[in-house]
């Protein structure tokens, strides 16, 4: 029986192929690698371009002086916030405010963003938590306190044209 496959010929063509199927794992495995390791140098070089981007941004904004209108609105933000025991602290920004309002148990805070319309008071904002009242109450008195000075014609956004308007 000379053609029969030996139990020795048996033994080394599953090592051959087991080799071969170990060999084309590696294969996959690198090949993954590299396209992962391509793909988060790729991320990181688009974030640190977009880090680029923000600061240039933020520089421009920083050079500019701030209008009357928005000295008056900080002004209002300010007595507004005061008035407001969760609203922690406050910054402005042209007709862009930010609040840290209060956690419950008073240890911390969480952001809240607003947006005003200097001509009628109108506002978006958002935060984390939208069943809370402090900040829909803050946007709410410094809209109306928006809308009272432009009926006193002090027109809040005269040199920064609409900012956003509805609600």
């Amino acid at each position: 029986m000379p053609n029969q496959p030996t139990p020795e010929d048996d033994e080394s063509t599953s090592v051959a192929s087991t080799r071969k199927r170990l060999l084309k794992k590696r294969v996959i495995i690198g090949a993954a690698f590299v396209v992962t390791a391509t793909g988060v140098l790729a991320i990181k070089l688009a974030m640190r371009q977009g880090d680029t981007e923000d600061l240039e941004t933020d520089e421009s904004s920083i050079d500019r002086a701030p209008t009357s209108s928005e000295h008056e609105l900080d002004a209002i933000v300010r007595a507004v916030a005061a008035g407001i025991g969760k609203i922690k602290s406050v910054s402005t920004n042209g007709f862009n405010v930010e609040a840290q309002v209060r956690t419950n148990s008073g240890k911390g805070a969480w952001p809240a963003h607003f947006t005003f319309d200097g001509k009628t008071g109108y506002y978006t904002y958002s935060h984390p938590y939208p069943d809370a009242v402090s900040p829909r109450a803050f946007g709410d008195e410094v809209g109306r306190r928006i809308r009272e000075a432009a009926a006193n014609s002090t027109d809040l956004s005269s040199t920064c044209g609409d900012a956003v308007s509805g609600r």
